[in-house]
């Protein structure tokens, strides 16, 4: 079962990571053909997804979304992460772009990998894994590659770009990692419906987009509709669903499947030519991805003395110690395991 719900988390964070690198090339219409402004594009986004969530929730999540809005710590919790994960990634991407460029942008988030694991295999009290270690740097490499088109010199960082681009990384721990917990009790729908409508609430008071001259044109709305349903629905849905399934290592590194789809989506809808090094980079990711989800030998299981485990235990262990003393009944120097339960796992103690 575990393997299959791996399988399952990888699968879905893949489909958010290419939700996202579907509203990269919506969100470069949005400014690059109809000259939307950057700010007034996030709010808006933000206000018509959490809308979305907020209607898809009430349908499917009522009674789990009531009984969370009556407990204000997880409520909290829950704003901390719509604050330093959603706010925050959103707007030290953008920043980064703002006084750089989006390949530099994409490379510094990526670069957040590397906390996620350093800060896993703590918490674990592990050293790194050697897949893990391969999976980062053929991430970062492969980002690289596709920001790049090659050339390092693209990678403009000025000291405000490096103070940005450090703060991105930092974003891509919070978002990744933060909502673990509240994702294992109240689930993707109800975790991100309530962080991404706290996320437009705040974002719209202090941008405040309805003092923005923009004129709405029929192109702005049927990209800004692709954008707030694929590029924001699904997406956060599907990886913060992802994230939960198959943990927040693991669904980092997949998610860096989304320069992958940006390319291709930017190549196939807005024209944009493909590289070498792109093809070298999305080959990069995609063997990464493919090592990362490599199924993992399983840890034996503990035992739970709380649950009926531990009696599923004392049964079978007494059923195999009756066939070993009616088929050994002389052999009293046999050195036979016995186990104590007192722990929270079975551990055999040899006399």
């Amino acid at each position: 079962m575990r393997g299959s719900s791996v399988a399952k988390g990888v699968l879905l964070t893949a489909g958010g990571a290419i939700c996202w690198g579907f509203s990269g090339t919506c969100a470069q219409l949005l400014m690059d053909i109809y000259g939307v402004p950057l700010a007034w594009n996030v709010c808006v986004r933000l206000v018509f997804a959490s809308l979305l969530y907020l209607v898809f929730c009430a349908a499917t999540h009522r009674d789990q979304l009531l009984s969370l809005l009556k407990q204000p710590r997880e409520l909290g919790r829950l704003l901390a992460f719509s604050i330093f994960g959603v706010l925050l990634v959103q707007m030290c991407y953008q920043g980064c772009i703002s006084v750089s460029n989006a390949g530099t942008a994409t490379v510094f988030e990526r670069c957040g990998l590397i906390l996620i694991m350093l800060i896993t295999c703590v918490k674990a009290r592990r050293a790194p894994m050697r897949r893990e270690l391969l999976g980062v740097v053929l991430a970062i490499v492969g980002t690289i590659c596709i920001a790049t088109k090659g050339n390092l010199g693209t990678l403009a960082i000025p000291a405000e770009a490096l103070m940005w681009g450090a703060a991105s990384a930092c974003a891509l721990v919070f978002y990744t990692m933060m909502p673990v917990r509240l994702l294992e009790r109240w689930g993707s729908v109800v975790t991100t419906t309530v962080s991404m409508t706290m996320a437009a609430i705040i974002a719209n008071v202090v941008v405040q987009p309805w003092n923005m001259h923009v004129e709405v044109t029929p192109g702005i709305v049927a990209a800004m509709a692709a954008l707030v349903i694929i590029g924001t629905f699904f997406a956060y849905l599907l990886f913060l669903q992802g994230v939960k399934l198959a943990g927040p290592m693991r669904a980092g590194l997949v998610g860096s499947i989304e320069p992958v789809a940006a390319t291709a989506f930017s190549t196939l809808w807005l024209g944009t030519p493909i590289t070498p090094f792109d093809i070298a980079g999305c080959a990069l990711i995609v063997i990464m991805v493919l090592l990362v989800t490599q199924r993992e030998e399983e840890a034996p299981r503990e035992v739970d003395l709380s649950s009926g485990d531990a009696q599923a235990v004392e049964v079978k262990l007494s059923v195999e110690g009756a066939q070993a003393a009616d088929s050994e009944p002389s052999d009293k120097s046999a050195q036979t395991p016995e186990v104590e339960l007192s722990g929270k796992a079975a551990k055999p103690i040899f006399k």
